[in-house]
């Protein structure tokens, strides 16, 4: 869609895909852009394979369909790899954006899509370290915000506390989550 980038991640329930994806809506909505922010669940219950679509525009969002041509893809649990066509409908030069430790080449070989950009982040080593837990969400957001000029850095900050603070976290986990972004924007490499 012309003006409209379109992002679809793959993740389990649990691991924070919706979450992401809200905020990073809502921090773009803060800069003046239009945004759309939904999942789309299998089975609900934790740790069932799940797609969140996310849009984002400088001009009003009149589709209301999941995201079927993305400019990237995210993977937030790479054994989704091995049985999901993550890349389906990748746009040529499309990014895709995995949660993994794995070599660029290995990656290569598991998507249908040749022609796309291939970026890896350690989110869950990331989470595990700063969080303490398994949450990759925040660490790839950090990513995500790196590899989209849409998304301002410092707005995306802010929404994280917010929505934090109102999901009534503390203020030592609303840190670590801010802690955790900060190390994902920053371990993408463009």
């Amino acid at each position: 869609m012309e003006n409209i980038y379109q992002v679809r991640i793959h993740s389990r329930g649990g691991q924070g895909a919706k979450t992401a994806a809200q905020i990073i809506a809502e921090a773009s909505i803060e800069e003046g852009c239009f945004a759309q922010a939904f999942s789309e669940y299998g089975p609900e219950r934790s740790g069932a394979p799940m797609k969140t679509f996310l849009r984002l525009s400088k001009k009003p969002i009149r589709l209301y369909s999941d995201v079927q041509s993305p400019d990237m893809v995210v993977v937030l649990d790479p054994s989704l790899l091995e049985n999901i066509d993550v890349a389906d409908g990748l746009s040529d030069g499309g990014i895709v954006l995995v949660n993994t430790c794995e070599k660029i080449e290995s990656l290569k070989k598991k998507l249908s899509k040749k022609k796309c950009k291939i970026y890896t982040i350690d989110a869950k080593g990331i989470a595990m370290r700063i969080i303490g837990r398994d949450l990759p969400n925040t660490a790839i957001m950090g990513a995500i915000i790196k590899l989209i000029p849409l998304i301002p850095y410092e707005h995306a900050i802010e929404e994280t506390e917010e929505m934090f603070e109102h999901k009534k976290l503390s203020k030592a986990m609303i840190k670590n989550n801010i802690e955790a972004l900060e190390e994902g924007y920053k371990s993408v490499e463009i």
